[in-house]
């Protein structure tokens, strides 16, 4: 028995330092939400947000500092929700389903059904690489429709219509 002791000893020690640190995470964030559905974004201190204030015709970005019930701190500012008219969400996954992902998928499924035809084409039966009309429009289709997808992607949301900002504070 004695050699299992500094097992158990160390597995103790990791399992309260992962307790710590769960215990301790951080449940202090904003939510830039979709009404009325599940749809939303989640920053925290530490995350970099990119915002348009109401009085003015660019973006900025900032790394937030600190958060409370009213407004966000910055580095050299203070921005309350309510002056915030619209943020950058692209790069973020904004609810269930990411359809630039999927169009990037499509993308190379089209491209991939082509060369897949050309190859079994060339090297498989022997014969020359020529046009194949059916696979060419297939292939070509599902190409166009990836496309549109990443196209169609929202960047902006306008807060104060179907979009919110929302404090969110979970220590208690």
């Amino acid at each position: 028995m004695p050699a299992r002791s500094p097992i158990i000893f160390l597995i103790l020690i990791f399992l309260q330092l992962g307790i710590v640190q769960s215990v301790t995470a951080q449940r202090e964030y904003i939510v830039v939400e979709k009404t009325l559905s599940n749809k939303q974004i989640k920053y925290s201190s530490g995350d970099k947000i990119s915002y348009k204030l109401a009085e003015e015709d660019f973006f900025r970005t900032d790394h937030i500092i600190a958060l409370n019930d009213s407004s966000i701190e910055f580095h050299y500012k203070q921005i309350k929700y309510g002056e915030i008219a619209q943020v950058n969400i692209k790069g973020h996954r904004f609810g269930g389903m990411d359809l630039s992902n999927i169009g990037s998928y499509a993308q190379i499924v089209g491209i991939g059904y082509i060369a897949i035809d050309q190859f079994n084409q060339v090297v498989v039966r022997g014969e020359d690489a020529s046009f194949n009309e059916g696979v060419w429009l297939t292939g070509g289709l599902i190409f166009t429709g990836g496309t549109i997808l990443k196209l169609v992607k929202q960047k902006k949301v306008k807060l104060g219509g179907k979009y919110r900002i929302r404090y969110m504070n979970l220590n208690y």
